[in-house]
């Protein structure tokens, strides 16, 4: 059996976001999406029940749902009419809904449109469902308006809350379980990382030149190390790249030493001396060249600063800044034959040319006698560029062998929803302290999203902290010697961020702590969480997106994330597994 649903433009890229559509007072109750959203009729009426209609309506868009999407038995007839009302969200599934367009025009522009949308995440996933409208279609009537809200509407809201939530963190799972890496590469990571800022701190030490000599072993090893990580990691073809970087750091120390040598000589008494002696015989040289052409070319150097006046002269006349003489005319002709003239004797001069050899010199030499600034500076520079190019070059090809899909998200978070909506997560091989703090964090990120906030503020954070960290206290696993550990882990990560304390540590001993924390100190986006665990050498990444995806809601969630399963295998298994969820919560709710 199949419904449709009559939309507009703007609401139907709305509910690529959430992959749901819900009646218009659902938006301004919930905790997330759009506010501005309404579910419009084609006379622009606005219901609070969705209309779903029996036969293909007349209109410019509208979505066709397959009746196992949605609860036959909550439909309403309505009267005169061939429709029925809705109360509640629909959800997308994959092969059981389509979108019309009025034209081809029109889908691309939507698509495009999508495009510069950070929260539009869906589009590529339900392309193949969209088609330009048939010739199928009917006329619609007027649907009268006096429709009721339904009594489960704060239930209804309730469970499209708590379901927003739980499928940002299991989407957010998959993508951080796709996009982990084995410990040898991450290890690999981090030895290029500090490989790639140690140059970094090497570029600076050596251009402020605050120092006389620099000792270049820990860069050495530092190399060596990155290129011992390579040979034991999977990426071996990398190798040869190492041979060039060595290449590179060896001309690095050798122009910096020069380099150094000049700095330090700049800083000798003697060397003002030097450039005061430099700046007199430059003046010498500069009044022997003027000596030279006064006696030998100045007439003719007036002659060719007389065109070159009427030309400027001209140029006024039209509003230019000059205008040339035409070819072939006696102005321009001369003006030739005078530039020849001055050539030839700058050519031709012995005394004039080793005056302007030596005057060149002096200037040349001066340019370089700023203190700090040496012949050696743009040299080195583009050496430190190409050695922080190569590195990067082979990190983006570990990171794109890693997020080819090797991974395998079939193994999502083992999930138990009660009936008050209440989640248990079982983790394997990790203490039942950490395993316990874990389900009381998230229940509590669940029950307290970040909404409709666009970023996630300290204050938010140290509330996590504070609720979550009492919550475990009234368990008896908080006196264990784990339980009491991660207590103190909190409590100094709390005295940290009300600036109590200028230090706090994470346990090397308990990875999902690691984890947690990891969500706790870089909150504001799934991709610092994943920086910030990757220096550290943190593992079960999965757990740290998940708590993020589940405090910033499926609906927040960015398309940078999402793309990394759309249309592959793991978005049918994810899918599946979603929509088991979301099945389960309609039934307990």
């Amino acid at each position: 059996m199949k419904y449709w649903i009559i939309i507009d433009s703007w609401n139907l890229m709305d509910t690529f976001t959430t992959e749901s559509l819900s009646p218009h007072s659902f938006y301004l109750k919930r905790s997330f999406g759009n506010d501005l959203t309404r579910y419009i009729s084609k006379d622009g009426e606005l219901f609070n029940n969705l209309v779903l209609y029996k036969k293909e309506p007349l209109s410019e868009y509208a979505i066709e749902i397959d009746s196992n999407l949605i609860n036959e038995s909550l439909l309403v007839k309505v009267k005169n009419a061939d429709a029925y009302l809705y109360p509640k969200t629909i959800y997308y599934r994959k092969g059981n809904v389509r979108f019309r367009f009025r034209d081809e025009a029109s889908i691309r522009g939507f698509v495009a449109e999508s495009k510069i949308i950070y929260e539009v995440k869906t589009i590529e996933k339900y392309f193949g469902s969209f088609y330009v409208g048939t010739n199928n279609v009917v006329g619609v009537c007027k649907i009268d308006k006096n429709e009721q809200l339904s009594f489960e509407l704060d239930n209804y809201v309730h469970t499209d809350n708590i379901y927003n939530s739980i499928k940002g963190g299991v989407i957010s799972y998959a993508c951080g379980e796709k996009t982990t890496t084995s410990i040898e590469n991450q290890s690999l990571f981090l030895a290029l990382t500090s490989l790639k800022n140690m140059i970094a701190g090497l570029n600076t030490t050596v251009m402020m030149g605050e120092v006389s000599r620099i000792d270049f072993s820990p860069y050495k090893i530092s190399l060596a190390k990155a290129k011992c990580e390579l040979m034991k990691s999977e990426y071996k073809t990398s190798i040869s790249v190492f041979e060039v970087l060595k290449h590179i750091l060896d001309d690095i120390i050798s122009l910096s030493s020069m380099r150094l040598d000049v700095i330090a000589k700049q800083k000798t008494p003697t060397y003002a001396l030097e450039i005061a002696e430099l700046e007199k015989k430059k003046e010498e040289y500069r009044n022997l060249l003027y000596r030279l052409e006064e006696s030998n070319i100045h007439e003719i150097k007036e002659e060719l600063k007389m065109i070159k006046d009427m030309e400027v002269e001209n140029g006024k006349k039209e509003g230019k800044n000059r205008k040339f003489f035409p070819k072939e005319s006696p102005e321009y002709v001369r003006k030739q034959e005078l530039k020849l003239l001055i050539h030839n004797y700058k050519e031709e001069n012995e005394e004039y040319k080793q005056a302007y050899r030596e005057f060149k010199a002096i200037e040349a030499s001066l340019a370089n006698s700023i203190v700090g600034v040496t012949k050696y500076d743009s040299v080195i520079s583009s050496l430190f560029i190409r050695f922080s190019d190569n590195i990067n070059d082979i990190v983006r090809n570990v990171k794109a062998n890693v997020n080819k899909g090797n991974k395998s998200t079939d193994v999502l978070p083992i999930i138990d929803i009660t009936n008050n909506s209440s989640v248990n997560i079982s983790i394997e091989s990790v203490s039942k302290e950490e395993e316990l703090l874990y389900n009381i964090l998230l229940n509590y990120v669940i029950s307290n999203p970040n909404g409709k906030n666009s970023s996630i503020s300290d204050s938010k954070i140290i509330t996590i902290v504070e609720e979550t960290g009492k919550l475990f206290t009234e368990h008896e696993e908080s006196k264990s010697e784990y339980g009491r550990l991660i207590l103190e882990t909190l409590r100094n990560f709390w005295l940290y961020k009300n600036q109590r304390s200028d230090t706090f540590s994470i346990p090397y001993q308990l990875p999902i702590i690691q984890a947690v924390m990891s969500f706790l100190i870089k909150p504001r986006g799934f991709d610092q969480i994943d920086r910030f665990m990757l220096n550290r050498g943190f593992q079960l990444k999965k757990y740290a997106f998940l708590l993020w995806g589940c405090l910033t809601g499926y609906a927040a969630i960015p398309k940078t994330l999402t793309n990394l399963i759309i249309n592959s295998a793991q978005e049918m298994i994810v899918d599946e597994f979603l929509w088991n969820i979301n099945v389960k919560m309609c039934e307990n709710g």
